[in-house]
């Protein structure tokens, strides 16, 4: 994953934002990744990137927003694909705190429109460090 090329660093900084990695015992784990189903295209697209298995499912449920929500939930479970990603900075479990710009050479227009189109928008903590919610 050359986070220099724009469509790994848009991959990366939406991973960061919107992803979650997950471990369990063993080696096992998974990376899942739930956005809404009319953006289903964007998982797609993170599928034809990553040369391993994945799949791309699909649920609809009631949530604080709407009665009948439909998701769309890419995930991958390799193990080699998760280690890149934690190495490169995507932590596993709760992550809201603790996420940061790479620390490789990244295309950083492409890294930051990845974490803005997974969160929404960005902003500054009361310290002054940007941070997207």
């Amino acid at each position: 994953m050359d986070l220099e090329d724009p469509e790994y660093a848009y991959m990366f900084g939406f991973l960061q934002a919107d992803g979650h990695l997950s471990k369990g015992t063993g080696q096992k784990g998974r990376l899942t990744v739930e956005i809404s189903a009319r953006d289903v295209g964007i998982l797609r697209e993170f599928q034809r990137l990553t040369p391993y298995n994945s799949s791309i499912t699909g649920r609809t449920r009631t949530t604080n927003f709407a009665a009948s929500h439909k998701s769309a939930s890419w995930n991958l479970c390799a193990l080699e694909a998760r280690t890149r990603l934690n190495e490169l900075g995507l932590p596993y479990g709760r992550k809201s705190t603790s996420i940061a710009p790479p620390q490789v050479p990244f295309s950083p227009r492409d890294y930051l429109r990845g974490v803005i189109d997974a969160d929404g928008s960005v902003g500054f903590t009361a310290q002054g460090f940007p941070s997207a919610h």
